[in-house]
């Protein structure tokens, strides 16, 4: 299917009618909904209340139990320990149930990254804390000259650590390989005992395997009480030549084709998957670790049978650029220990987050393939890469944990039009991967059903709420509604407090502000555009930028939000001055008056008008 422009247009109208059918049917066909106004607000308001009550209590109980789990099963130890004379290995005065370190591998996926923020990342990952050396691979979305800068820093960080400039996706090759031959769609054949990197790639700094050993004295800490060193191995699809893969004591930089995120992804886990490894742990180029975060992530993956993945703890390290930035990291803090930590506690994560999470390799090898060839809408999935991996993982009945112990920091933007795109991409995401989540529901917690469900409806309920009362000139119920929104922000500010102790949580409530003016329109623009898959991140090249900054590129991509806060302070504006003048409220947009038990007319919109549009008919 070509989604030419017409379409494009047909479809984002449609969606756009959509939002108004609540208002056609009140005030143009006078469809009568219902008479029990009260119970229609009484119901949402308190399975709300509930939803969030429980949220509470199942993030607790996942820190209780997690806390609870490290008590009772230590950290792994090495699977390289010395061996005694009788060869066993000396675990005399270890836990009985202490168990040997999970074979991992880390993959850093990035295009044209700020350089800054790249070599913070490797440098976080030098500072990684593992009982073994885990493999490193590093994929450069890209092999253009500008792509070369990131290749430099990575050199710079592992010196004498090769780089490889590949011709093709290897995403291309297993797609191709498996339409050829659907029986047999492993085409890799991985060759052993080589002792020299000999290939036809283009490649900076290839070193045999003595300069290797040599250079890794001064690598990473996570290379550090190295094995033997290990001979090279190969894979290659046939009619190409072979690709070198990471050993324990030399990290490998590939470059190839710029094909997005995904692509990226898929050559990273299957040359890891390759080499060797049991888990992979995944990650972006904007990302600073935590030293302790690997072997708590690791941890976290035996905490319960038939886990697949887990997913940690990411935090803001710019918080203090702008007001923005500080507001995300508050709100980042209670996506992952109020909403993802819930989910964990009925071990339904719906998405593992992409700056850090961990999965077993016979997991991803089960879904690899059906993961990279996502489609909707007839286009290729460019976006929500990481959250359909989540999916994919669920939809096979696998379970996927949070852990708070794991933590790293990753960067927000600090402009309100970056913010407002990166949040438009997310929600693109969060509506088109609904669909999946519908297939694995059954497999899973009821709890991941209530959350999906939640999530999805209640932007909308809150639209219905703001037009109605913006512009229906009833200050009482606005006042009412926004009480009600500050005093749910309220109560995840007090048990943020209580759990952090940090006084900086006691100013969330502002983050209703950005919520409403940003949050709400991204969310409606996202089901509008959802035919569109560009990426919608910031510039990451000079070039880039330059083109980024150009004003009419600006106020096509402020349009939406622009006249959406326009809709909402014209309606502030409108309930305000006809509030202080005193204008009749009995307009063509208000409810006519309800009566009182006295028998008194009362001028109040009824309570059904903060869920939908009021209906005339209702009240004659």
């Amino acid at each position: 299917m070509h989604w030419t422009f017409p379409l494009k247009l047909l479809y984002s109208i449609f969606v756009s009618c959509i939002f108004v059918v609540p208002a056609v049917i009140g005030y143009a066909i006078h469809l009568r909904i219902t008479k029990q106004a009260f119970w229609v607000l009484g119901v949402y308001g308190t399975v709300v209340f509930c939803f969030l009550v429980l949220q509470l209590i199942f993030a607790t109980l996942n820190r209780v139990l997690l806390r609870r789990h490290r008590q009772k099963h230590p950290p792994p130890v090495s699977a390289s320990e010395p061996k005694r004379q009788d060869g066993e290995q000396q675990l005399s005065q270890q836990p009985k149930n202490v168990r040997c370190a999970t074979k991992i591998g880390l993959a850093v996926v990035g295009y044209r990254e700020e350089p800054a923020l790249f070599a913070q990342c490797l440098e976080s990952i030098q500072r990684l804390s593992y009982p073994d050396p885990f493999k490193i691979v590093v994929v450069v979305d890209g092999k253009d000259q500008e792509d070369h800068e990131m290749a430099s820093i990575y050199e710079k960080a592992f010196p004498g650590h090769p780089v490889v400039v590949l011709p093709y996706l290897m995403s291309e090759k297993a797609t191709s390989n498996r339409t050829q031959e659907a029986g047999n769609d492993e085409k890799k054949i991985p060759v052993e005992d080589d002792q020299t990197m000999t290939t036809h790639f283009e490649e900076k700094d290839c070193q045999d395997n003595n300069n290797s050993r040599s250079s890794s004295s001064s690598s990473p800490s996570s290379m550090k009480e190295l094995p033997p060193e290990e001979p090279t191995k190969y894979i290659f699809y046939p009619g190409d030549d072979p690709v070198p893969l990471p050993t324990s004591s030399r990290a490998v930089c590939y470059l190839q084709p710029h094909r997005g995120k995904r692509h990226a992804m898929y050559t990273a886990f299957r040359i890891l998957m390759a080499a060797g490894c049991d888990a992979i742990m995944s990650t972006d180029s904007d990302t600073k670790f935590d030293s302790q975060a690997l072997i708590e992530l690791e941890r976290a993956l035996y905490w319960y049978p038939n886990v697949g993945a887990a997913a940690g703890d990411v935090r803001i390290w710019n918080s203090g650029d702008s007001l923005l930035s500080f507001m995300s990291s508050l709100r980042y803090w209670m996506a992952f220990n109020i909403e993802r930590a819930a989910q964990s506690f009925n071990r339904c994560v719906t998405c593992v987050s992409g700056p850090m999470g961990l999965y077993k390799s016979d997991v991803i090898a089960e879904l690899l393939d059906d993961w990279i060839v996502q489609r909707f809408l007839g286009q290729e999935c460019t976006y929500g890469d990481d959250r359909h991996l989540t999916n994919r993982v669920l939809l096979r009945g696998y379970r996927v944990v949070y852990t708070h112990y794991a933590f790293c920091e990753t960067e927000t933007p600090t402009n309100f039009l970056r913010w407002f795109k990166q949040q438009t991409r997310w929600s693109k995401s969060f509506y088109r991967e609904i669909l999946w989540n519908a297939l694995s529901i059954h497999k899973h917690s009821p709890w991941m059903a209530a959350e999906l469900f939640y999530q999805g409806i209640y932007p909308f309920v809150l639209l219905f709420s703001i037009f109605f009362i913006l512009w229906t000139h009833a200050p009482f119920v606005l006042a009412v509604w926004i009480v009600s929104l500050v005093a749910t922000a309220f109560i995840k500010t007090v048990y943020s407090f209580i759990v952090t102790r940090s006084p900086r949580f006691l100013v969330f409530p502002v983050y209703g502000g950005y919520y409403l003016l940003g949050l709400v329109p991204a969310k409606l623009w996202a089901l509008v555009s959802l035919w569109d898959v560009g990426w919608g991140t910031s510039a990451r090249s000079a070039s880039e930028r330059k083109s980024e900054s150009r004003v009419w590129l600006q106020i096509k991509e402020a349009l939406p939000v622009v006249v959406w806060i326009l809709v909402v302070f014209a309606g502030i504006a409108y309930n305000l001055t006809a509030f202080f003048l005193k204008i009749d409220s009995r307009s063509p947009l208000s409810p006519r008056p309800s009566i009182g038990s006295s028998g008194n007319s009362i001028d109040v919109p009824a309570p059904d008008s903060i869920i939908f549009y009021p209906n005339p008919n209702i009240y004659s």
